[in-house]
């Protein structure tokens, strides 16, 4: 069976294996693209995203368990497929817990990944919650429940994308190392970020009527308090 239109992320940080699933996964007929951590994810999202991401538990710096729950909140229609060594009955229940559809043990046959994938992607329907806020990239456009679109700049669409995809707090640090310029100094990076996520309020603002769309948490950095997913 051939499944040329189905993209496949994959989140190992283990080399041999993860060329192994690449190498396997593509003979069958899926487009593949494999990653080492957390951060290669973020960068790979927001090139394409896929239909079904990979995902193991045991990554350096952020854990499985962590980039399920943000993958889950910022694109719930995305297929996620934990395939770890962690066998016990809890580590079961969290993953399940923190998103995924399908809990995979290692070492896995290849052709029971290959079913799974298969078997997920024709079941994956596009939802979106009727509260979300709809982020159009490729646009640069936000969408509010019932409302027309709001046009963002690119910046402010970055902004934007960086806050649903952190799902929690996103530290100024953080938001420096995305947007900032390594030959400014720190405080005027930070006046730049603080321009940007203005603009980004006043404009989600006007359609909450007062009720905060972002907030910041002092001398830590800013959070999304409306649901935005990413399409």
């Amino acid at each position: 069976m051939q499944n040329s239109a189905n993209q496949i992320l994959l989140v190992e940080d283990n080399i041999a294996l993860r060329e192994a699933l690449e190498d396997h996964l593509s003979s069958v007929g899926f487009g593949v693209r494999g990653v080492g951590d957390g951060t290669e994810l973020n960068q790979a999202l927001s090139v394409a995203v896929p239909h079904v991401v990979v995902l193991d538990l045991n990554l350096p710096e952020e854990d499985g368990l962590s980039i399920a729950r943000r993958l889950r909140q910022a694109f719930p229609h995305i297929g996620i497929v934990m395939l770890t060594a962690r066998v016990r009955s809890i580590d079961r229940s969290e993953g399940y817990e923190s998103g995924a559809d399908v809990y995979l043990t290692k070492p896995v046959k290849p052709h029971e990944l290959t079913t799974v994938l298969q078997t997920l992607c024709r079941r994956m329907v596009p939802s979106t919650s009727p509260n979300a806020w709809v982020l159009r990239m490729s646009a640069l456009q936000l969408e509010p429940p019932g409302q027309p679109p709001i046009t963002l700049t690119v910046s402010e669409a970055n902004l934007v994308y960086e806050l649903a995809l952190s799902a929690e707090l996103l530290s100024m640090s953080r938001l420096i190392d995305l947007f900032g310029d390594i030959d400014l100094p720190e405080s005027t990076n930070k006046l730049r970020i603080e321009q940007i996520v203005s603009r980004v309020r006043r404009k989600m603002d006007a359609i909450l009527c007062g009720q905060p769309g972002i907030k910041a948490v002092t001398r830590m950095g800013y959070k999304l308090f409306v649901p935005v997913h990413i399409a």
